[in-house]
């Protein structure tokens, strides 16, 4: 609720450039856009404090991640832990709307900044967190297809040498 209006609670949108080993950079703009702040945090545990205790500031928070790797794992549950809502957008979206907005230009604040826009433009639903079996069977699932891959490059390499 804000002290003008205090029948209305105000839209936060954040967006969230995740990364594997460089920082993950954040911008955060209230609904009317008025306000903006960007900030970057590491990605460890430490940094995925700072970024819920930042986020415990404000109120309902629509955050957005692009699907990097699973850094949106952990990013989504410092987002829940701060009693907010975490949205995954597809990544060809992300890149379209980054064109439309800025140009062909890529950098980790401009795609924190268009994640902030991405639920104007996009119907995005909340992410819900993989259970701990769900998890364990994309992860066997990846090694499989990486198994199979390498058995048939060792089995085509046979075959070519057998000619």
């Amino acid at each position: 609720m804000t002290a003008e209006n205090p029948g209305r609670s105000r839209r936060t949108l954040v967006g969230i450039d995740a990364a594997i080993t460089a920082c993950h950079h954040i911008a955060i703009r209230d609904d009317v856009g008025a306000r903006s702040t960007r900030f970057s945090v590491e990605p460890t545990l430490a940094g995925l404090r700072t970024l819920t205790d930042k986020l415990s500031g404000y109120d309902d928070i629509d955050a957005t991640v692009e699907p990097t790797s699973m850094t949106w794992l952990p990013l989504t549950i410092a987002v829940e832990n701060a009693g907010d809502t975490m949205h995954m957008a597809g990544a060809r979206h992300c890149a379209r709307l980054r064109g439309a907005i800025v140009g062909k230009s890529k950098s980790d604040v401009i795609d924190a900044e268009v994640l902030t826009r991405a639920s104007e433009v996009f119907d995005l639903t909340p992410l819900t967190l993989p259970t701990p079996a769900q998890l364990a069977l994309r992860r066997s699932m990846i090694r499989r297809a990486g198994a199979v891959i390498d058995a048939n490059r060792s089995w085509r390499r046979l075959m070519s040498l057998a000619r």
